[in-house]
């Protein structure tokens, strides 16, 4: 690793950088109408795996106020308290679970506390800038490009070209290589009968946004990438079959039909014996270290630099550059799978060459390599914050992931087998339909692409550019975590059936047979959960345990991606919990065997000011996007009013309907004892009429964020 010239104070970059001041408040205070209305808030009858990620005691616009007075006070601090000493409240309206687990606790009260704190310190314009220290600390060392040497004893962990780490014993069905699975159904089958999509799709009932997905996908090219056979290598098949009845795939129900699929390249000297099993190569860094960006070894680097001012290459109009073959250069070569994610790889590089210009513009001593390194630095932090702040508590829940205790060289940040092939492939079933794109406005200014026609397709870019791709994925709901995955996923990935199309779910499947990944049950008990005895522990949905045991009989004998994606989820998260114990298990590794990660190598100022740079700051400081909600990986807002009248019986149980810009219906609620009424699950950003059906007069209301409040929409019957 190259070592920090001294003296430089790189960081000094964010005492320009302006701190919001209370994001939350200001999103909250430019919606609210004058007449706040408070309501006793009613259950209403939802499935169980609703009830399991919902929470009617947590402020989801404002989780540390609890009294839902529109400010943070002691006295929400003193709620908790007293909620946990099972004090009764006179207000129809507590928000007493502030974390969102489930339950009132100290650690409730410490976030209002916390929160205090912190408006005292904005108030008083102390942003911790004049506590700047040298960045990073004393010790720190530039990373090398393709992993190695971040463990001093261990110099291969987690570098790029070596093998996937395993939790769990490989399950070859011979022990050595041969793939597993071989009495299972095909999984083309198994996705025809589990995933096909609704008709309408189901949405995230934690109205997470299409960020958990973009994000997702383009941190896993930061951390994972199966090695594949070269252009020389053998190439082993492993075809899907596909079934007589597929209407997509065999229209003309032939039994010889295969949906095309090459095994993963095996690790060398691996697959010899059972004491030798097949293994798989991880072609780059395990770390979170912003190689999907720089790329993961040097010469990939250097052909992404311009050399002059630490910059990275990018062309006059803001886009990736492209090489003599009019093909996008990245740090990734999968960056152009589609618009969204080349959109992000632009993002990063224009927050680069900006971090890069205004170090320059601090330190004009410093030559092109020293601002390259500490922009890169600073990128690379901005990722882990984004991951561990952001991305994972939208995930898996506020505690998903346990606190940093610091760097541990006893620990091994290496991928897992089963993390990579299966546990954090969740997002497949999260990616909407189409690809939108919104002004800051929050309307739609073009056609819709539908994702198929995004795939491989950068040049979309070139016209569109990518600030309205970006305002679309924080502005609408993601679809739900589970089975069911769109139709170009499953049946137009890359193409239509017979010409390239594939099934994303049947090569999830399929890849962990190939990989020789242990079943459901047996990650379960690797992992410390208990192995289930029948389907009806898997999942509260009883269609989809008829389902599951029509297909595979016995809970020992479940493909692994089929059993994490089934699970109910965990209380406040979006998967079950052995994805939880997977992906939590993994992250935990990442920065506790990472001894360049953020936390362990800058000063607290500066750890400060990266944790305060949020997804939403990054996209408005590099595109012309406006407003964006704090936390870009949530699409929530509210709708609510009272229904007044001189007579108490008639504001009880009256139709109020919400329809969309084109009049289209999107729901409807009644209105309880009090006459209170509330919206709070809107499919994206627009124009929205509120209709009191017993009089016919109406509400219209724009919405242009997230986390956007629209209260005392009040009607009156006479």
């Amino acid at each position: 690793m190259n070592a920090l010239p001294d003296g430089i104070r790189a960081c000094r970059l964010f005492e320009k950088l302006p701190v919001r001041p209370l994001r939350r408040q200001r999103e909250r205070a430019n919606a609210v109408l004058p007449k706040t209305v408070r309501r006793k808030l009613c259950a209403e009858k939802l499935g169980s795996r609703i009830l399991l990620a919902a929470d009617f005691r947590h402020n989801f616009f404002q989780p540390e106020d609890v009294n839902d007075d529109g400010k943070v006070s002691p006295s929400d601090a003193l709620a908790v308290i007293n909620a946990m000493s099972g004090v009764q409240f006179s207000a129809s309206t507590m928000y007493t679970d502030v974390d969102n687990n489930g339950e009132e606790s100290p650690l409730d009260a410490l976030m209002v506390i916390n929160r205090l704190a912190l408006d005292s310190e904005l108030a008083t314009g102390n942003d911790a800038s004049d506590l700047i220290d040298q960045m990073p600390s004393l010790g720190f060392s530039f990373r090398t490009y393709d992993g190695s040497d971040n463990n001093a004893t261990n110099p291969l962990w987690g570098s790029a070209g070596t093998e996937f780490r395993r939790n769990v014993d490989a399950a070859y069905a011979d022990s050595i290589g041969s793939p597993t699975g071989t009495s299972r159904p095909s999984p083309r089958e198994i996705s025809n009968t589990l995933s096909a999509e609704f008709e309408s799709g189901t949405p995230s009932r934690r109205s997470l946004s299409p960020f958990v997905y973009v994000w997702g996908q383009f941190l896993d090219h930061d951390i994972t990438l199966s090695g594949e056979p070269g252009p020389e290598d053998f190439h082993e098949s492993f075809d899907i079959k596909i079934p007589t009845d597929d209407v997509w795939f065999n229209p003309m129900g032939r039994t010889d039909v295969t949906m095309p699929f090459t095994r993963s390249a095996a690790a060398p000297g691996s697959g010899t014996s059972s004491e030798k099993p097949r293994q798989q190569i991880n072609e780059i860094t395990s770390f979170i270290d912003g190689s999907q960006i720089y790329g993961s070894n040097k010469a990939v680097a250097d052909s992404l630099r311009e050399f002059v001012g630490g910059r990275l290459l990018i062309r006059e109009n803001g886009l990736l550059p492209v090489d003599e073959m009019n093909q996008i250069m990245a740090g990734d070569k999968r960056a152009a799978e589609n618009i969204g994610l080349t959109a992000m790889h632009t993002l990063f590089v224009r927050e680069h060459n900006r971090i890069a210009k205004q170090l320059a513009e601090e330190n004009p001593s410093l030559d092109d390599e020293e601002l390259y390194q500490c922009a890169r630095a600073i990128v690379t932090a901005e990722l882990q914050s984004i991951t561990y702040n952001e991305f994972l508590p939208a995930l898996l829940g506020t505690r998903g992931i346990k606190p940093y205790l610091g760097y541990s060289p006893e620990v091994d940040p290496t991928i897992t087998n089963e993390f990579a092939t299966a546990a954090f492939r969740f997002g497949h079933s999260a990616i909407n339909r189409q690809i939108r794109f919104i002004g800051n406005d929050g309307h739609s200014t073009a056609e819709a692409v539908s994702l198929t026609d995004a795939f491989f397709n950068p040049s979309i870019l070139d016209e569109a550019g990518i600030d309205e791709i970006l305002k679309f994925d924080a502005s609408t709901v993601s679809m739900e975590i589970d089975l069911e995955v769109i139709d170009p996923l499953r049946n137009f990935l890359f193409g239509p059936p017979g010409a390239g199309g594939l099934d994303l779910v049947s090569l999830n499947i399929q890849r962990g047979r190939d990989h020789g990944i242990a079943d459901y049950n047996q990650l379960r008990v690797a992992y410390g959960l208990p192995a289930v005895t029948g389907f009806a522990e898997i999942t509260s949905d009883v269609e989809l345990q008829v389902k599951l045991e029509s297909l595979y009989h016995s809970v020992d004998d479940i493909d692994a991606w089929v059993g994490i994606m089934a699970e109910d989820h965990r209380y406040g998260a979006s998967v079950g919990e052995l994805a939880s114990r997977i992906i939590a298990d993994q992250f935990r590794r990442l920065r506790e065997g990472d001894r360049s990660y953020y936390e362990n190598v800058f000063s607290r100022s500066d750890i400060r000011m990266i944790e305060r740079t949020t997804l939403a700051d990054i996209i408005e400081r590099n595109t012309d996007v406006t407003g964006l909600q704090t936390n870009v990986f949530f699409f929530r807002s509210e709708l609510s009013g009272t229904v007044s009248s001189q007579s108490d019986s008639l504001r009880e149980g009256l139709q109020v309907i919400l329809l969309d810009s084109q009049g289209e219906f999107i729901a409807d609620v009644q209105t309880d004892a009090s006459g209170v009424y509330r919206f709070d699950s809107f499919p994206s950003t627009g124009s929205y009429k509120v209709i009191l059906s017993a009089t016919d007069t109406a509400h219209e209301v724009n919405i242009s964020t997230g986390n956007l409040r629209f209260q005392g929409l009040d009607f009156e019957i006479a």
